[in-house]
């Protein structure tokens, strides 16, 4: 009897022990939490280099030798190679902070004959395409001059603007109150514009303006945005603003309003959906005398809807080519041929369909100069280029901006299947901007309808091409515009999201008027009423899902510290050695310390095991709970949950009690007299630290609460510490997994994410994994959070069966906020 006393007060010491460090090891993987969280937003705005970031990533590293210590204590040294992984991390983020600053110390201005204008970095993406489009051709080109991206910096960091436009900027990338985000970027923008120049910058503008004037005061100026990246592979088309016609005397003027552009909507909203940080795309400005136009417009080298072809298209206006590329006027076209002698094929009046011996206020001359420069620069550049051009009062040439041009694809890859001859379109016109086909709901939208208004997979009509209507992109079916012309900046934009569209539909467009669903071939310009082709809406939602998989925010000090590449823990790579970030390693330990400590109370005989209690209750969820301080009550032989004190215990219970909920139980439907371990091998739910044969456990503690539990087919953790004080309070939560496809588990995940930050917690999320934390609040505000959460898990445990979509995510996430809980049942 002795030696048994003896092994059970071993094994009570043994398991008080890992749980104390397992207790430890997940307050220090908060804190790591936190920290990360935090420099996720630094990185956002502040360059490799900057001091400001050197102490927060020396704390998270000394927080991740810290839990490798506790992890190696509870297992007896099973993961030492930790040490090796985390100590050469600390030495390759020494190396970046002592690497290359010349950025940060670059020239404040620049003239475009520079060799500095040769480094987009510095000089942005437009102003060093014309940079050499200056260097290739000098007289085809305008001299100019850049305020440098070390400028914007300066200017930043004098008007003291870094924390309050991170302030402002916070949470915009997930929050659906259009206003908020308005007011938001607008404060910005003012912020800018009434900022200080320093005297350094003006004069150097000032100056570098003089030496071009010459003599001429009276000389006008074009102001434009030549952001990092602009004009790159991400065009930024339309999203910033120039200002033209500028006096001498207001070029500072000009100036910050070309930069405060950098935080209009459209901007914001497109750096978040190709999730460009912050500091990917700082704003440089470029300064370049105006050209008393006869005529302008743009050339594209290759025709973007006949790319096999041997043609050009020139499209010219009167005047000023400003409003046409903002999609406000139509353009003359004129088709040019390359090959075998370049000549002029036909010329289409702006809005009209018959052909014109030649335009008005420009000769056929000219067109082929034009034509024949654009080829030149073509040849030079060593690929299609989309030029602006203008064309001065002596009928000389200038090019004023040159762009790779990157013509359309096949499309869906549908445009060769035979369509049916059974009915017939109900329009049969335009002009192909980009190819392919879809269907969906047909929706108008007018200049002030909100993008959040618009379905997804919706086919959008409009009346003109407004590079506003951008934020629309990256969500519809298909494009239809009633006038329009391809060489806009929408339409740049639309070539890019790879959105089928048709632009000059005309008066036809009103054959739309009220009706539900159109099916759209924009290859063959035609338009059915209703669905026509199986399957193409789901092709159309995938393709948006595809979309919106964002290439992975990268950099220095991202890649080595917030990177995440450890994504499943049940593959054969999820190892120490594997670790490649510092994010990496708190991944992998909290993943193997919840496995220690569990798997060791799994393995216990039944002696040890008969210390823990049963939770009865009727609600399908299983329980063994492991009483610490004696919070559960001895007394009768069912442990109900109104007998355990345990503070944040009962706040959770609370929640998942909540006589609102419903419980859903869809798959065990779906699932109906099939063998339980066929549900398991079909729906994944084997896989995570819990089996199905595996006990949920639940460790409480008067102030305390630690449950790791196999829900349905994934997994949940909440950490719990909920006093009186607020100093050492906080709720941890971690999710993961799913009886649905990768992309539904995904949407779940993308759920909870929106519904805990409007709760106020602090999230990460990667891939199916959310891991979230509210941490240092009063008892009441945390037993609240831990009510949330009970309400989160019962909605949320089977709702990957239903998010097949994006906009559901959206959806739900609203109805668990509005507080309809039944929705989820």
């Amino acid at each position: 009897m002795l030696s048994e006393n003896n092994t059970g007060l071993e094994k009570d010491y043994a398991f008080r022990f890992r749980y104390e460090t397992l207790r430890s090891l997940l307050n220090q993987n908060g804190n790591a939490l936190q920290l990360l969280s935090d420099l996720e937003a630094d990185l956002n705005h502040m360059r490799h280099f900057d001091r400001r970031i050197k102490r927060p990533i020396q704390r998270l590293i000394t927080e991740s030798l810290l839990m490798a210590q506790e992890l190696n204590l509870m297992t007896r040294n099973h993961y030492r190679d930790l040490y090796d992984v985390i100590f050469g991390l600390r030495n390759d983020v020494d190396q970046v902070f002592s690497g290359d600053r010349v950025a940060a110390n670059g020239p404040l201005v620049v003239g475009l004959d520079g060799t500095e204008s040769e480094d987009p970095a510095l000089v942005g993406g437009k102003a060093c395409g014309v940079a050499r489009l200056h260097r290739s051709f000098p007289d085809l080109a305008p001299p100019g001059f850049v305020a440098t991206t070390s400028a914007y910096y300066r200017i930043i960091e004098d008007n003291d603007l870094h924390d309050r436009i991170r302030i402002m900027l916070d949470n915009l990338d997930v929050t659906e109150d259009q206003d908020r985000f308005s007011s938001q970027t607008r404060a910005i923008r003012r912020m800018l514009n009434e900022a200080t120049v320093n005297s350094e910058i003006e004069t150097a503008i000032r100056r570098q303006a003089e030496q071009i004037s010459g003599k001429n005061p009276d000389l006008l100026w074009a102001v434009r945005s030549s952001a990092v990246y602009e004009d790159g592979p991400r065009s930024f088309a339309g999203q910033f603003d120039s200002e033209l016609q500028v006096r001498s005397a207001d070029l500072i003027t000009a100036y910050r309003h070309v930069l405060s552009s950098r935080f209009t909507d459209r901007a914001v909203k497109y750096r978040i959906y190709h999730n460009l940080r912050e500091i990917d795309s700082p704003m440089a400005v470029l300064f370049m005398p105006m050209v008393v136009p006869a005529a302008a417009g743009v050339v594209y080298t290759v025709d973007v809807g006949r790319p096999d072809s041997d043609d050009m298209i020139i499209s010219a206006v009167p005047g000023l080519a400003n409003h046409l590329v903002r999609g406000e006027v139509w353009a003359d076209t004129a088709v040019i041929s390359k090959r075998p002698a370049m000549k002029i094929n036909r010329i289409v009046p702006a809005g009209g369909e018959e052909t014109a011996p030649a335009l008005s206020y420009l000769t056929n001359e000219t067109l082929l100069e034009i034509a024949r420069l654009a080829g030149n620069a073509e040849t030079r550049f060593g690929h299609p280029l989309d030029i602006e051009w203008v064309v001065d009062k002596q009928g000389a040439v200038r090019f004023v901006q040159a762009r790779r041009l990157n013509p359309a694809d096949s499309g869906d890859g549908f445009s060769a299947v035979p369509e049916r001859k059974d009915d017939l379109p109900v329009i049969e016109s335009g002009m192909t901007i980009f190819p392919g086909r879809a269907e969906g709901p047909v929706v108008w939208v007018d200049p002030e309808d909100s993008a959040a208004d618009v379905p997804e997979g919706a086919v959008v009509l409009v009346e003109q091409p407004r590079p506003e209507l951008a934020a629309l992109l990256p969500k519809i079916g298909a494009f239809l515009v009633v006038e329009g012309d391809p060489v806009g900046h929408l339409a740049t934009l639309i070539r890019e999201f790879a959105v089928p569209c048709l632009f000059r539909m005309g008066k036809n467009a009103a054959a739309l008027t009220g009706k539900k669903v159109v099916s759209v071939n924009a290859t063959r310009r035609r338009v059915y009423i209703g669905s026509r082709w199986p399957g193409m809406r789901e092709r159309v939602l995938a393709r948006i899902a595809a979309g919106n998989r964002h290439q992975k925010k990268s950099g220095p000090l991202y890649n080595l510290v917030l990177g995440l590449n450890l994504l499943d823990p049940d593959a054969r790579s999820f190892k120490a050695k594997s670790c490649r970030s510092v994010h990496d390693t708190l991944r992998f330990m909290h993943e193997m310390s919840v496995r220690s400590m569990f798997g060791f109370g799994d393995k216990q005989n039944r002696a040890w095991n008969k210390k823990t209690r049963k939770l009865a209750t009727d609600l399908p969820i299983k329980f063994q709970l492991i009483d610490l301080d004696r919070s559960v009550s001895e007394k009768g032989g069912k442990v109900v949950p109104e007998s355990v004190a345990s503070v944040p215990f009962q706040a959770l219970w609370r929640g998942v009690s909540d006589s609102r909920l419903g419980w859903p139980e869809r798959w065990d439907r779906a699932m109906r007299g099939m063998p339980a371990d066929f549900k398991e091998a079909v729906l994944g739910g084997n896989k995570g630290p819990r089996r199905p044969a595996d006990r949920n456990y639940a460790v409480v503690a008067g102030d305390y609460m630690n449950i790791n539990a196999r829900f349905a087919y994934h997994y949940a953790m909440i950490d719990a510490m909920v006093g009186p004080g607020s100093e050492h309070n906080h709720v941890h939560f971690r999710f993961r997994g799913g009886g649905a496809g990768e992309d539904n588990r995904k949407r779940r995940a993308r759920f909870l994410e929106r519904v805990l930050r409007k709760s106020g917690f602090g999230v990460d999320r990667s891939g199916d994994l959310v891991t979230a934390w509210f941490r240092r609040y009063p008892r009441e505000d945390s037993e609240r959070a831990l009510e949330c959460l009970g309400r989160l898990i019962v909605c949320a445990r089977q709702l990957d069966a239903v998010l097949r979509t994006d906009e559901a995510v959206t959806r739900y996430a609203a109805y668990f906020l509005d507080g309809e809980f039944m929705m989820f049942a």
